[in-house]
């Protein structure tokens, strides 16, 4: 499915295979199933790309919200601070906790730091209390299981709660 997201012929059917990709992931999890893709706000604004509804009690993800949301960013480069920001206030704007940002080249700032993408990151958490879990291509590379995918969210999950660390 990663290969498929590489050989898209333009920009639009990458973002589509990719969240194709993580519905896939998502969807394997016991409790989670997949509500709604490319979901606009009323006044057309914004645009989710993925949205998963989970029941809590039932999911080994129960520790994130009970919508969880995915932004799935399929670029060549590092995706930059506009663009987290940009899904911070989506998060804002819909009164969410957590967020899961699929970047399959990463974010611009070095691992663990504060600066470019990863300062909008901890920005977030500190000033709105809002978790953005950031899944790269190599660590969907490395799912064996759907317990890998569980194992990595809830080391993201406490990397950035509790040592403000972006992992």
């Amino acid at each position: 499915m990663l290969e498929s997201c590489d050989t898209a012929p333009n920009a639009d059917a990458a973002g589509e295979r990719l969240e194709t990709l993580v519905g896939y992931l998502f969807e394997r999890l016991p409790g989670v199933e997949l509500y709604e893709r490319n979901i606009l706000d009323a006044p057309r604004a914004h645009e989710l790309d993925l949205a998963f509804w989970q029941i809590q009690a039932l999911s080994p993800i129960g520790f994130l919200d009970p919508i969880v949301i995915v932004e799935c960013k399929n670029t060549e480069t590092p995706v930059g601070s506009r663009d987290v920001g940009w899904f911070v206030r989506k998060l804002q704007d819909r009164g969410a906790n957590v967020g899961v940002l699929v970047a399959l080249s990463g974010i611009t700032g070095a691992q663990g730091g504060d600066v470019n993408a990863h300062s909008e990151i901890l920005t977030a958490l500190v000033r709105d209390r809002i978790k953005i879990l950031l899944l790269s291509r190599a660590e969907i590379e490395g799912l064996r299981s759907t317990d890998d995918l569980v194992r990595l969210l809830r080391e993201k999950y406490l990397a950035l709660s509790l040592h403000l660390t972006v992992q």
